[in-house]
């Protein structure tokens, strides 16, 4: 993988990564918020990764998929620089004609197999999760690499 960022102005950097372009930017007073700041797309990065993971897995397991939401929570350290994030959580909704134990594993599978951004940050940070599906929660975790090194 490569590709180039380059500063524009102020604090906005734009990221073209083969035919898209990602534009980055800072809160005012800094930046003029025209774009979306390093961490969130990083957390964005996390959510569309395990979604994928989730929904191929799932589409291989035959399940029929109506509606998958990822709500992401992220608490930030405060205790001077870097801010980084001190804990994730992960919200999987997914509605359709799915059997609970699929959609369990696909939900670990993703986490601690599939998904390299989980990967990568599960060094750091714990990430949980949690699978709601058709309304009713159905399956719980933690990010295996975060537990291997407390």
């Amino acid at each position: 993988m490569e590709f180039k960022t380059v500063w524009k102005e102020g604090m906005i950097f734009k990221s073209k990564i083969g035919k898209h372009v990602i534009t980055m930017d800072s809160q005012p007073p800094l930046g003029n918020d025209k774009g979306t700041n390093p961490k969130e797309l990083l957390a964005a990065s996390l959510a569309g990764c395990i979604g994928m993971d989730v929904v191929g897995l799932l589409k291989k397991y035959r399940q029929s998929i109506y509606k998958f939401v990822i709500e992401t929570k992220i608490n930030q350290s405060t205790g001077g620089y870097p801010i980084v994030f001190d804990e994730v959580e992960l919200l999987l909704s997914i509605d359709g004609e799915i059997n609970e134990d699929m959609v369990v594993e696909a939900a670990r599978l993703a986490h601690t197999k599939y998904c390299g951004v989980s990967a990568m940050l599960a060094h750091s940070v714990p990430i949980h999760w949690r699978v709601i599906l058709n309304g009713k929660e159905v399956g719980t975790g933690i990010s295996e690499q975060y537990l291997s090194h407390e």
